[in-house]
């Protein structure tokens, strides 16, 4: 028996083959991109919501020492602040503190920190925000 060697096409992959597949995979993270950018903005937006209950309520302890007369020293108006709370004109959040005296009822002080969050994707502040409410009394 002879053996014949074929001649012609061999076994493996052509330069056709491999820049097909090259494209596929490329349209296939092409279209993935915007999923992932996506996903990442969701983390930050989330991170920020979380950095600004944080100063909300950092805002707030510091009620916690002082007498209910010596609360309404604490009512601040958009003062920008940073991921610390500590305040920078060119923080990303801005902090409002508003005290009302009888609320809800008398002798009762309503203590509410306003944070609100810079959006990422456009600048300024949009309306995203984190609100805490606290009631004092004198014991």
């Amino acid at each position: 028996m002879k053996h014949v060697a074929e001649r012609g096409r061999r076994g493996g992959f052509g330069v056709i083959e491999t820049l097909i597949a090259l494209l596929i995979v490329a349209i296939g993270l092409a279209s993935a991109y915007p999923l992932v950018t996506q996903a990442g903005y969701g983390v930050r937006r989330g991170r920020d919501h979380y950095v600004a209950t944080t100063i909300a309520l950092a805002s707030l302890e510091g009620a916690r020492k002082l007498s209910r007369a010596q609360l309404p020293e604490l009512a601040r108006e958009n003062v920008r602040v940073d991921e610390q709370g500590t305040e920078d004109a060119d923080g990303r959040f801005r902090r409002t503190v508003t005290v009302q005296p009888d609320v809800p009822a008398a002798g009762l002080t309503q203590v509410t920190a306003i944070v609100e969050i810079t959006d990422r994707m456009r600048g300024g502040f949009r309306g995203e925000l984190q609100q805490v409410s606290m009631v004092f009394t004198d014991y």
